[in-house]
């Protein structure tokens, strides 16, 4: 799954999805039939393969989209807004629990040389799981247990396995007790833990059921294992001891607990996967031990990196036709991620202060009710046309959250200036409508048959906009091991509307010289040596982001001065030295084809003088030519200057007498947002708005 970050993959598809019925099929073929016409008029229609971040050649052409406020989101925040629409579904949180083999006398000496120790290892892969998640997710939980050790700690009382972090939420104190942890010596660590003692897995594993019973419930809690070792036999060639570890395992995975295996071995030790690891754990036995590393190596990199998971955005009905509608979940693939809004506090006990907002009459003080004293008008000919709240709802109620089936359309006719925003992913939900995944399937089946999309009228909620969309279907992708790339579904593009739509025609200038052969060959060769063959929407992390989780990571945990964080938005300027002579030859190529600004102004100012001294000695047009300055014995003209801003008023008749006289509109953004604020009145928004507030005070 991690080979496709952009798409959004369902695990229990391919069961779901796979068998399907020929009534399906045949209700696919009649709604065609029924919405689009038997041939395409001759048309060459091409299939497009479209991904919703890509903006490549598969997206149809280069596609800058505007990655503004999502209107979908509009009025709600973050991720906690996708829990809100959610239809009152809670999201499972991440419960991970850490577990450190030190059974191996090997556990505290250096993995290679100039390398930490297994335990050293697990323990900063811990604090940086800490530091990362009480940035991104601070309601998960995270746990510690080492096993192996002389102590006892645990819920169950088997001898060895000591619990170092319950399962609870990250905080500060945590990662600081475990960066002590990290800095002690292999002498501190064994004379305070002891190591290298034998404990069966089974134990570890009933150990990790009892931890998730008492402190992952699992309603709230998705709970998974972190596993490290270095030993590839944990349960030497005892077969009762391997098949009791077994079933335990088995019981784990029955529980939906996931297990992600990180084996360390010694220096180039071997490390076999056949010998017991394979039975116990789902993990691919293709280079598992360089897998684990990288992974751990990324750790650091994500630390400051604020993760959004696959979330529901909405859960509503599609209507086909009158009297068919199937369930439908839409997700969104893209999110905005921002600096979190700041918490004002009282200063003197750090307690939560509550924000209220008033409406205060101008012209008594008195406090107003914001329905019953409140109303809003709209200007219509210089005439102020009052509107309630009721008619402005019912203004924009246009029916109820839904999406119903226009018609079809070919795919091509989908241009990339079509696309408005990023794209949703709407995938069928069988909880609804029983039934809805199998002539989901059946419709994207003869859609992608017949290379057509589907186009749809949506409102998201109640008062929302309604929106035209284009259904996009896309089929399930899986890899030769029957792993699932991509999730069968439609990809929901927004449209715009006629009012929306921009002409936009640029007149060439006339008789413009078409570039020389040289000149295009310079281009060509600069823009082939800049490709980047590696980048994709996604890859970079935002540097104002990493820098501001930086510092707020530095004042959590007291630290001197914040991370070194990466910026990986800096040119390479070992690659663009690399690359000079190219550029070099482009600039010579240009400079070749036009005058450089220089000498071009240079010859201008030689034309000029050159017709004013003609015109001096009587020339034809004789005087002084029209935009030519600075002749000698002339001196140039004076600007005439602007009339200075009327003072700022202090009290309501001043301000009276300068709306009398139509000279306030000529006072500045801060005077009349000072003025506002004098009188107790909002003082938000754009100059028209606090023109418009002055003259209603008045």
């Amino acid at each position: 799954n991690r080979a496709a970050p952009p798409s959004i993959v369902f695990s229990s598809a391919p069961a779901r999805w796979r068998h399907f019925h020929c009534r399906a099929h045949a209700c696919a073929r009649l709604l065609l039939a029924a919405c689009w016409p038997p041939r395409l008029g001759g048309r060459q229609v091409h299939e497009m393969a479209f991904d919703p971040t890509d903006y490549g050649e598969a997206a149809g052409g280069d596609l800058a989209g505007d990655f503004g406020r999502d209107p979908l989101l509009e009025g709600l925040d973050g991720e906690g807004g996708e829990d809100a629409i959610a239809g009152g579904e809670k999201q499972l949180r991440d419960a991970v629990l850490l577990l450190v083999d030190c059974t191996s006398r090997d556990a505290l000496r250096p993995l290679k040389l100039g390398c930490r120790s297994l335990v050293a290892e697990a323990l900063s892969a811990a604090a940086t799981l800490l530091k990362r998640k009480v940035v991104s997710a601070p309601e998960d939980k995270i746990g510690v247990a080492l096993y192996g050790v002389r102590e006892k700690q645990n819920p169950n009382g088997f001898e060895g396995i000591r619990v170092l972090q319950e399962l609870e939420r990250p905080s500060a104190q945590r990662i600081k007790q475990l960066e002590l942890e990290i800095a002690r010596t292999a002498e501190s660590f064994e004379e305070r833990y002891g190591y290298a003692r034998r404990v069966p897995l089974s134990d570890v594993f009933w150990t990790c059921t009892t931890i998730f019973n008492l402190a992952a419930n699992p309603k709230q809690f998705e709970p998974r294992i972190w596993l490290f070792t270095s030993s590839d036999a944990p349960c030497g060639e005892g077969a009762a001891e391997q098949q009791a570890a077994e079933t335990r395992a088995r019981d784990l995975r029955d529980l939906g607990v996931q297990i992600e295996f990180f084996p360390l071995p010694m220096g180039d030790a071997p490390f076999t996967m056949e010998r017991f690891w394979e039975r116990v754990v789902p993990v691919d036995t293709d280079d598992y031990v360089g897998k684990a590393v990288i992974t751990l190596e990324n750790l650091e990199r994500w630390i400051r990196m604020r993760e959004h998971r696959k979330r529901t955005l909405q859960r509503l009905n599609f209507q086909l036709c009158p009297g068919t509608e199937i369930g439908i979940s839409i997700y969104c693939t893209t999110i905005e991620a921002r600096m979190p809004y700041p918490v004002y506090l009282l200063n003197e006990n750090n307690k939560l202060l509550k924000s209220e907002t008033k409406h205060i009459c101008g012209s008594t003080g008195a406090v107003l009710h914001p329905v019953e004293d409140v109303e809003t008008f709209v200007e219509l000919g210089g005439e102020r046309i009052s509107v309630s709240r009721a008619e402005v709802g019912e203004v924009k109620s246009l029916g109820e959250p839904g999406m119903h089936l226009i018609g079809f359309k070919a795919i091509s006719c989908l241009q990339p200036h079509h696309r408005i925003f990023h794209s949703y992913f709407v995938y069928p939900n069988e909880r609804t409508v029983t039934g809805s995944s199998v002539l989901c399937q059946a419709l994207i089946d003869k859609l992608l048959e017949r290379r057509l999309m589907a186009i749809a009228r949506y409102v998201a909620r109640r008062n929302a906009e309604p929106c035209l969309v284009a259904l996009l279907p896309q089929a399930e992708e899986v890899d030769e091991d029957g792993v699932q790339l991509r999730s069968p579904g439609f990809h929901m593009v927004r449209l715009p509307w006629a009012e929306e739509i921009r002409n936009v025609e640029i007149a060439l200038p006339e008789k413009l010289p078409m570039p020389s052969p040289e000149l295009s060959t310079a281009a060509r060769n600069v823009v082939a040596a800049m490709r980047l063959e590696g980048f994709r929407p996604g890859c970079a992390e935002n540097p104002v982001l990493q820098r501001h989780y930086a510092a707020v990571q530095a004042l959590a945990l007291g630290e001197d001065k914040p991370a070194e964080t990466i910026d990986v938005l800096q040119p390479d300027a070992a690659a663009l030295e690399e690359k000079a002579p190219l550029f070099l030859a482009w600039k010579a190529a240009i400079d070749a084809a036009a005058p450089p600004p220089a000498a071009a102004k240079a010859a201008g100012a030689a034309k000029r003088l050159a017709g004013a001294a003609f015109a001096g000695r009587g020339g034809a047009g004789g005087g002084r030519e029209e935009g030519a300055e600075g002749l000698e014995g002339e001196p140039p003209r004076a600007r005439a200057r602007r009339e200075a801003a009327p003072g700022v008023p202090t009290t309501l008749e001043e301000m009276r007498e300068l709306v009398t006289s139509g000279e306030f509109e000529r006072l500045t953004v801060p005077a009349l947002r000072d003025w506002l604020k004098a009188q107790g009145i909002v003082a938000s928004g754009k100059k028209s708005d606090l023109v418009d507030r002055v003259r209603a005070v008045v």
